[in-house]
């Protein structure tokens, strides 16, 4: 069967929300899962403006948070403008993009993944977290639906991408075979509850594009019309994308905004690489 629909963009209003930790779990050695709560999760008054709950519809959709400069106890802030935000220059705002990893309207619950490598402002923050923390966020802005109509997804990506992969495989309630790909250091930045992941695992001395292209490219199915998410840095991307056009599968239409996004979650994992700290 063919990709009958291509991927639908849902706009969402974008609300500056103030939340606190509920608890903080390390889900792995070098993974934090930090989950969030407060009123503000749900409806509420931001001055003249009526604020909608918190809406999530697709399994990659991404918020910013905001964290105070070093030296700083408080992050600055953008200011609240009906369905939209108001970004001031002096002080910028610090902010990073990060994936809802699960979302529990009825709990009141928001899971952020956080990767604790290097020492940039999220990780810092997240390795500290602990219940009645302070986190402000935003968003998210838009949702992606993905296609209709594929005989197969794929999906794959480096830890940068895990929230996303796995909110994938826990929320995808369709028929269609769904084969997913994540690149870690080694067996212990598995997360065993993921059912059905392949998970590939750094060679000392091969890139982490031609580790993850390769598997990828093993393990695809042959024949049909499939779909492929895409997700990492810029030679994941790269490699993932010629793949696809070796398998003649259509891409996400988002892995450039992807890219950029999970750039920001990456950076303190790359430069610890670089300085050989992991």
């Amino acid at each position: 069967m063919p990709v009958t629909t291509p991927p639908t963009r849902v706009s969402l209003p974008i609300v500056l929300r103030r939340l606190t930790v509920l608890r903080a779990v390390d889900v792995t050695p070098r993974m934090r899962r930090i989950t969030l709560g407060g009123e503000q999760l749900g409806a509420f008054r931001s001055g003249d403006y009526d604020a909608p709950a918190f809406t999530t519809e697709g399994a990659d959709d991404y918020v910013k948070i905001f964290l105070p400069e070093p030296g700083s106890d408080t992050p600055a802030l953008p200011e609240q403008h009906d369905g939209h935000l108001h970004w001031p220059r002096k002080p910028a705002p610090v902010a990073r993009a990060y994936t809802v990893r699960r979302f529990d309207p009825v709990a009141g619950e928001l899971d952020l993944d956080f990767v604790l490598h290097g020492h940039g402002p999220a990780g810092n923050w997240a390795r500290t977290a602990e219940p009645g923390s302070v986190l402000h966020l935003a968003g998210p802005k838009v949702a992606i639906i993905p296609p209709q109509g594929a005989d197969w997804w794929l999906l794959a990506g480096d830890e940068t991408a895990l929230p996303a992969l796995g909110r994938f495989v826990e929320t995808y309630g369709g028929t269609v075979p769904m084969h997913v790909f994540a690149l870690v250091d080694g067996p212990q930045e598995e997360q065993s509850d993921l059912a059905g992941v392949t998970w590939v695992h750094r060679r000392p001395g091969v890139s982490d594009a031609t580790v993850l292209a390769e598997a990828v490219e093993s393990g695809a199915p042959r024949g049909g019309e499939g779909w492929m998410w895409i997700a990492g840095e810029a030679l994941i991307v790269k490699e993932l994308r010629a793949v696809s056009k070796r398998l003649g599968s259509p891409e996400s239409d988002r892995p450039l905004a992807r890219l950029r996004l999970l750039r920001e979650q990456a950076v303190e994992t790359l430069e610890a690489r670089r300085r050989g700290t992991t």
